[in-house]
């Protein structure tokens, strides 16, 4: 784009032009992107397969966690009723919902108004 006298000229051969030397670039810089830079791909392999002995190592070492194992649940038989769907669920014992307590613990004391603090000097 050229600017004469205020006005912005734009101009589609040099923005071509310009497109095309910047698609070079790019293709040139790929190029020689693996001559310069290929040894990192050979460096992070090792690096994973060293990291992943440690890992197996400490993994044999430490002593492992049992966890319950998941059951599997199931929602049959479903009850033969008008709408199908509605109340069954809840009246099994695998599927009933967890009772959480509020997340406020301590209920906030509310600030003192500063019109009822005679030793407020603000």
């Amino acid at each position: 784009m050229a600017k004469e006298g205020g006005v912005i000229k734009y101009d589609p051969n040099t923005e071509a032009f310009q497109m095309r030397a910047q698609w070079k670039k790019v293709d040139i810089c790929r190029k020689q992107w693996f001559d310069q830079w290929s040894w990192l791909l050979d460096e992070r392999k090792q690096t994973l397969q060293e990291s992943e002995a440690i890992r197996q190592e400490v993994s044999d070492a430490l002593p492992h966690a049992v966890t319950k194992a998941e059951t599997t649940k199931s929602l049959k038989p479903v009850p033969i009723t008008s709408t199908g769907v509605i109340g069954w669920l809840a009246a099994k014992p695998d599927c009933q919902l967890e009772i959480y307590t509020s997340w406020l613990t301590k209920i906030p004391v509310r600030l003192p108004d500063t019109w009822d603090d005679k030793n407020y000097l603000g």
